[in-house]
């Protein structure tokens, strides 16, 4: 018999006019993680919904336990032991825990079928107590954190009997404490000899949990490796199908003297207190602390989603008072939110429909939109800034996820705008798109924009930043050049970690 649970082997994919997968192979022992890594496009969704039942191939053979199968639906794979927890939580938020983790295999009872609702819950609390959890199983879905809706997520696989567990993107919206407490349960269900893929574009997530690495590019297998002595250069290389020697662009241009936008003592209660710094014309500064830190309040205050208590803003030397995100993008901001499906896009208009959603007035000076003149400024800024895409009327729901913080990137080039905000802007986009916006954004820089970073990742911050400022607990703990030998990413990390000695620290921030 086969020392693997799970084998693929020249598994082919097509869909109208799209090959999304070719002649792929996978292996996959019991007790063990295995990595499945690519760029965004690279064909991992499909081939997870070939395993699950989804999608049914042109081509190959998939062997479950030494047999042969066919899956012609998601029920069959639940049925010999496969489940699936995606990035995005697909739960019933106003449903309890205990009726998410056993939604379609509910405990019933007597002649005239009932649901045993004690049965239930007490079988739920077994499950959460064996991954270390105390939750409720009473409790409501929607209530939890998403790193809880996770938990919930890993107790429905188990519920189940699965015994092999596929995990996609699951670190994408943690902090790094909660990716320590999935760290411990993943490497937890692994020791109880289950098998577990784990895709993700996180370099920390593969070299921490899993033993190998497969690596899909163009809807194509290259290979399998043992994690061990794999460098970061071997794994992006096989990736993008080059060497990134330069992961982070070297400067187009130094920044000028003009200020573009100052900030002065900005509070607002329960989330930051004095916050102080200024952003000069073709400079990135990031803006860096622990979540909870208030990065991203500061931020949506400087936007005008929310108004600060107090504080000063200057824009090129004259202060202004923002009420409105409208009246900030008159005002030359531009934002570039953290969670892009949700607050930057409307995923089922086209890229076109989203690009000029923000300045339609450019577009329709009367009562009726220029279409060629709309259609002519999508075109040329998705070529500008490399979306992939078959046309500008494509869904913005059907790209990947960095093309699509390309499409928020381009809809605020339709504005005449001196600062853009960019609220971690490579969060969740594999290893090539982040270069890609890398570049991007070291061009707005040359043509003169200003540009305020939030970013949680330290090489990130040096390599693309001119400056950080480092919050802690909504204060302004620490401002350098990243230029200089002295700013390290231990002495950022010191500055995030550290409270302003002789100071009450501002509460409640989200990140």
């Amino acid at each position: 018999m086969s020392e693997f649970i799970l084998e693929l082997s020249g598994i082919t994919k097509i869909f109208p006019g799209v090959k999304a997968l070719s002649q792929v192979h996978f292996q996959l022992k019991a007790g063990q993680i295995h990595a499945l890594m690519g760029e965004n496009g690279a064909g991992k969704s499909t081939f997870i919904k070939v395993i699950t039942g989804v999608h049914q191939p042109e081509e190959g053979t998939m062997t479950l336990r030494g047999k042969q199968v066919e899956f012609k639906n998601p029920k069959e794979a639940i049925a010999h032991g496969i489940a699936a927890i995606y990035q995005h939580v697909t739960c019933f938020p106003d449903l309890s825990v205990s009726e998410n983790i056993f939604a379609g295999h509910e405990a019933m009872r007597g002649r005239l079928p009932m649901i045993d609702w004690n049965t239930m819950h007490n079988k739920a609390e077994k499950l959460l107590r064996r991954l270390g959890s105390d939750l409720d199983p009473r409790q409501q879905m929607g209530a939890l954190s998403v790193a809880q809706q996770q938990i919930i997520e890993i107790a429905k696989a188990l519920s189940t009997d699965a015994d092999i567990i596929i995990m996609d993107e699951p670190t994408a919206a943690l902090t790094n404490r909660e990716c320590e407490e999935l760290y411990r349960i993943t490497e937890q269900l692994r020791d109880e000899g289950k098998a577990i893929i784990f895709i993700s574009h996180r370099f920390e997530d593969m070299y921490r949990l899993a033993s190998q690495v497969t690596v899909f590019r163009d809807a194509q297998y290259i290979g399998t490796w043992p994690v061990d002595g794999l460098t970061n250069n071997d794994l992006i290389r096989a990736m993008v199908g080059r060497s990134l020697t330069e992961m982070y662009p070297p400067p187009l241009s130094q920044p000028s003297d003009e200020t573009v936008i100052a900030i002065s003592g900005l509070s607002r209660t329960g989330y930051f207190k004095d916050v102080s710094f200024d952003i000069k014309k073709g400079e990135i500064v990031a803006l860096t602390g622990l979540v909870g830190a208030g990065r991203s309040e500061v931020c949506q205050a400087i936007f005008g989603i929310d108004r600060p208590d107090s504080g000063r803003v200057e824009l090129s030397g004259q202060p202004v008072e923002i009420d409105s995100p409208l009246q900030a993008m008159k005002l030359g901001i531009g934002y570039l939110p953290e969670d892009r499906q949700k607050q930057g896009l409307v995923l089922s208009w086209s890229i076109e429909k989203n690009i000029t959603l923000a300045n339609l007035d450019r577009f329709a000076p009367g009562l009726l939109v220029q279409e060629a003149k709309e259609k002519e400024t999508a075109e040329r800024l998705s070529k500008l800034v490399s979306i992939k895409c078959q046309g500008v009327e494509d869904l913005a729901s059907s790209l990947s996820g960095g093309n699509q913080q390309k499409i928020i990137v381009a809809k605020l080039l339709t504005a005449d705008l001196k600062l853009i905000i960019m609220d971690e802007p490579t969060k969740g986009v594999d290893v090539g798109a982040k270069h890609q916006i890398y570049q991007i954004m070291r061009e707005l820089a040359r043509d003169g924009y200003a540009i305020l970073m939030v970013s949680s990742e330290m090489p990130e911050v040096i390599g693309m930043s001119d400056r950080v400022v480092v919050m802690h607990e909504g204060r302004v703990t620490m401002i350098a050049k990243t230029r200089d030998a002295s700013t390290t990413q231990e002495k950022i990390l010191e500055a995030a970690v550290t409270r302003i000695q002789h100071e009450e620290p501002a509460m409640g921030g989200k990140s």
